[in-house]
């Protein structure tokens, strides 16, 4: 997002571009579990893959960055998305267990940033943790509440 001259202090506003990837990039996410995300948009800045629901289908994704969590996501906050998400535009995908995707929207939440799209890609397993697919992107300011 960026700044557009005669703004009104209200923050970034999207711009055309964009509004154009998130057209592409939603009903991609949504369509469909794993074959869905073999071509990953290039609307995505970077891609999360949970290594405990690797099938053969998930070793084939690319994204312009592709990181591997074990369901922890100490080590990716830490070394990578905490200074990412502090600067503005950077969107997420992944493909993780919802215990991880959790903690991703809670650390996202802070940072202005929201899970605008997240899809169960399959049932809870005998721990409760289900696979989801989903996209983190920044909140644009005119849904921000007051």
């Amino acid at each position: 997002m960026t700044p557009r001259m005669g703004d009104s202090g209200g923050g970034p506003m999207v711009d055309r571009r964009e509004m154009l990837t998130w057209g592409i990039v939603a009903p991609v996410l949504a369509s469909g579990p794993y074959g869905a995300l073999a071509a990953v948009p290039e609307g995505l800045d970077a891609l999360v893959v949970d290594s405990r629901l690797a099938d053969a289908g998930l070793s084939a994704l690319a994204a312009r960055r592709t990181y591997t969590i074990d369901g922890d996501v100490t080590a990716l906050w830490y070394n990578t998305l905490d200074t990412l998400w502090r600067k503005p535009g950077f969107v997420l995908g992944g493909i993780t267990g919802t215990d991880a995707l959790f903690v991703l929207e809670r650390l996202a939440f802070d940072c202005g940033r929201r899970a605008v799209s997240r899809t169960e890609l399959r049932p809870a397993d005998r721990f409760g943790v289900a696979a989801a697919s989903w996209v983190i992107a920044p909140v644009h300011p005119s849904v921000v509440k007051a």
